[in-house]
């Protein structure tokens, strides 16, 4: 999402009050990735990404394999 979308009002209350939406994906909660920004009045979900991006990526394989316990 660009700058100039964070600061667009809400197509749905007018509103420019959002929040952002963070999925934790370690063990240590040293890593997030940003999931949706959702409106403060309305709820309206301007971005969202699926948890299967996360999971297919490279970095996840790197994440997993390091958080395993032996």
């Amino acid at each position: 999402m660009k700058f100039e979308d964070l600061m667009a009002k809400c197509p749905k209350c007018g509103s420019q009050d959002k929040t952002a939406h963070r999925r934790i994906i370690d063990n240590h909660h040293a890593h997030a990735e940003l999931e949706s920004f959702k409106c403060d009045n309305c709820g309206h979900i301007f971005e969202t990404h699926s948890h299967s991006e996360y999971e297919d990526s490279d970095k996840s394989k790197i994440i997993n394999e390091l958080n395993k316990v032996y």
